[in-house]
């Protein structure tokens, strides 16, 4: 049957099972590419190629896929399976040659039905050349998407990374600063504030803080700290008490979370505002200087890392601590009088021209007190030095239990004494004078073994800056000779000067 449509080819393939067997009459190119598509539909297979020259592409390439081909269309009837021919052939004489030999139940299509064939099959093509592109660019992109992903990843490692070594290059300069800065201060109240100041820098403590142990009261003192105003922390803490106590005594550090209401933390004068605290000790060889400590207000723990960090430099400012402490304690001693522990007489000049200067400038008042125990001489000649000794100390306890932070008391040479009282008139100081007088006058002092008492009285001379001098010499001479004349009167008196 010839039909110039494609209906046919549905009919036919009705009247079989399985693929369509398909003869394709043509051997131009269009043919050529009608088998290459024809080749890859599954329910058509294509049978045999005819075409009057033997050399036409379509017939070459059907011998290489080893496809029947003839140049005489009566050898298509020799086909077994041949269900239809699909006539484009661009030679007349073929389409003749088909429609003079017509094949029985083999339908034709050939004309406009050839060229639907062929506009379909074209169709189906692009369509799965574009399904398969479709395909590869969805590979592609999730290909493109897993290296973005994979990219962004190394991206945000590569920050974390960057930042982390940016911490830790300012952590290695910071704590370079701070161990060349810590050759460089020789007080203890500097070290200690420069401790704190590392302990922050370089751990991002919260708070920070520096106690010194203070080996007469077996208690620790604070001397520096960070993070807070200085009043939030407990000036003096017991050696007994607080994870600053344990890290005193154990000699190792202390690290723990602070559940509200513990008295781990009863070194700051609100413990439910600290919730993890470290504590290190300050050690030289086999002796603690005293605590390092840090702390956050939320739990946190210090990782190995952080307490190695820590407890270098709890080290290295143990070290220059104790050098600090051995100055201060040299200072000290080279001011101070070694059996009453006041000032000396060096010291006392200094400190009375400070105070002059200062009293000039703001038009305060300031009063000296001279003092000298009365019969000091017959005492010392009764009782013997060792004795003498005894007095000067007590007279010296009693001297700081009357004064201020403020005052100054010095031991001026013997049995004579020297007390600078800023911001105070003759008024003032006589009352002071006074209580000092009437302390010393009713204390008893063992003399000897048997348990012998004695008592010593003092007399003491009162001069006020700037009624009875302007200088540091006319004022001790103002004091002297109103304490002479203390004496004068019958001693264990309190006299003004004139």
């Amino acid at each position: 049957m010839m039909v110039d449509g494609i209906d046919a080819v549905g009919a036919q393939s009705r009247r079989r099972s399985g693929p369509v067997g398909v003869a394709i009459a043509g051997g131009g190119l269009r043919a050529t590419s009608v088998l290459r598509l024809l080749s890859e539909v599954a329910d058509l297979r294509v049978v045999g190629v005819y075409d009057s020259s033997s050399s036409a592409p379509a017939v070459r390439l059907a011998e290489d896929l080893g496809i029947f081909v003839t140049t005489e269309v009566d050898d298509l009837a020799q086909i077994d399976g041949l269900d239809l021919i699909l006539d484009l052939s661009e030679d007349p004489n073929v389409s003749r040659n088909l429609a003079e030999r017509r094949l029985p139940g083999v339908d034709i299509i050939t004309g406009a039905g050839a060229e639907l064939v062929w506009d379909l099959l074209v169709a189906k093509k692009r369509s799965e050349e574009q399904e398969k592109i479709f395909v590869e660019l969805q590979v592609a992109y999730d290909k493109i998407r897993s290296h973005e992903r994979k990219l962004q990843a190394s991206k945000e490692a590569l920050e974390r990374a960057n930042v982390e070594l940016e911490n830790r290059l300012a952590e290695i300069f910071f704590t370079h600063e701070f161990f060349k800065a810590l050759t460089v201060f020789s007080t203890v109240d500097d070290v200690a504030s420069l401790v704190v100041d590392g302990a922050n820098g370089i751990l991002g403590a919260e708070i920070s803080c520096v106690y010194l142990f203070d080996q007469e009261t077996w208690t620790l003192h604070l001397r520096a700290c960070q993070g807070r105003p200085e009043e939030w922390f407990r000036p003096v803490v017991p050696v007994s008490q607080t994870i600053l106590g344990a890290a005193f005594r154990d000699g190792f550090t202390q690290q723990a979370d602070v559940p509200q209401g513990s008295e781990l933390a009863e070194w700051v004068m609100d413990p439910d505002e600290i919730r993890s605290q470290t504590a290190v000790p300050l050690r030289t060889g086999d002796s603690i200087l005293g605590v390092l400590a840090v702390a956050w207000a939320t739990p946190r723990e210090l990782d190995v890392a952080e307490r190695d960090r820590l407890q270098v430099i709890a080290n290295q400012s143990s070290l220059t601590l104790q050098n600090a402490l051995l100055h201060e304690e040299l200072e000290r001693l080279s001011v101070t009088d070694r059996l009453t522990e006041l000032y000396n007489h060096g010291y006392l000049l200094q400190r009375l021209d400070e105070e002059l200067g200062r009293a000039a400038r703001f038009g305060h008042r300031l009063s000296v007190i001279m003092m000298d125990i009365d019969d000091f001489k017959q005492f010392n000649d009764t009782y013997g030095h060792p004795r003498g000794d005894q007095v000067l100390k007590v007279v010296s306890g009693i001297i700081r239990q009357n004064l201020r932070e403020i005052d100054v008391a010095a031991r001026y040479g013997g049995e004579e004494f020297v007390l600078v009282l800023p911001e105070t008139d003759a008024e003032g100081a006589v009352r002071v004078a006074e209580r000092i007088r009437q302390s010393m006058e009713s204390y008893e002092i063992e003399v000897d073994h048997t348990g012998a008492r004695d008592r010593r009285t003092v007399s003491l001379g009162v001069a006020t800056y700037p009624l009875h001098g302007q200088t540091v010499a006319r004022l001790i001479d103002a004091a002297d000779r109103a304490m002479y004349e203390a004496k004068r009167q019958g001693k264990n008196k309190v006299v003004v000067a004139r």
